[in-house]
């Protein structure tokens, strides 16, 4: 980018367009070659991307130029963004597979037919409610928006009032604590959750 090293210094002032001029000369190269490669997946690098500007855009006044630019400090954002939501896709099959493995119909014989099918959801639908039940409130809550609703990390955010890095711990915590609910009641958890 030409003249990066003042445009940049724009942006950090508060230059909305010296901002949109960064975003131009990098979204697309970051997108492409850091984002999708690391996730595999369009839509979540879409969202990566918009998080790694929001965050750069907050952040700028701190960025230290460097001969190299401003792309090195933008891809190590885009990676730790990525990085942060891999652990948080990790932790949310880990535990919807738990739901299904060990609440559901675990060593049942597989339904003939869907009515049987659907009462299997039913008895696990309420086994997962049971547990849920015995769990803090706002664990049992942002359980039920992200694994049972299957909302976005930034709708969580909204509906819990917090900040999607805090949304993440409060995942984290309520799926230990799920674990240990489910201990309680005897039911076996992966330890991998």
């Amino acid at each position: 980018m030409p003249d990066e090293r003042l445009v940049v210094a724009q942006a950090a002032a508060g230059d909305r367009r010296a901002f949109e001029q960064i975003y131009r000369a990098y979204a697309s190269t970051l997108f492409s070659y850091v984002l999708v490669p690391m996730l595999g997946d369009r839509d979540d690098a879409h969202d990566c991307l918009r998080e790694t500007f929001v965050s750069a855009h907050k952040h700028l006044t701190t960025f230290v130029w460097q001969d190299s630019g401003i792309y090195p400090w933008l891809k190590t954002l885009a990676k730790n963004k990525a990085r942060d939501l891999l652990r948080a896709s990790g932790r949310r099959q880990r535990l919807r597979g738990a739901f299904e493995e060990h609440l559901g119909t675990a060593g049942s014989s597989e339904p003939q037919n869907p009515a049987e099918e659907e009462l299997q959801r039913g008895a696990l639908r309420v086994r997962i409610e049971s547990v849920l039940e015995e769990l803090n409130p706002r664990y049992a809550q942002v359980l039920r928006l992200r694994l049972l609703e299957d909302r976005s990390r930034e709708e969580c955010a909204v509906v819990l009032e917090v900040k999607v890095g805090t949304l993440d711990v409060l995942l984290f915590r309520a799926c230990k604590s799920f674990r240990a609910a489910c201990e309680k009641q005897g039911l076996m958890v992966g330890a991998e959750l």
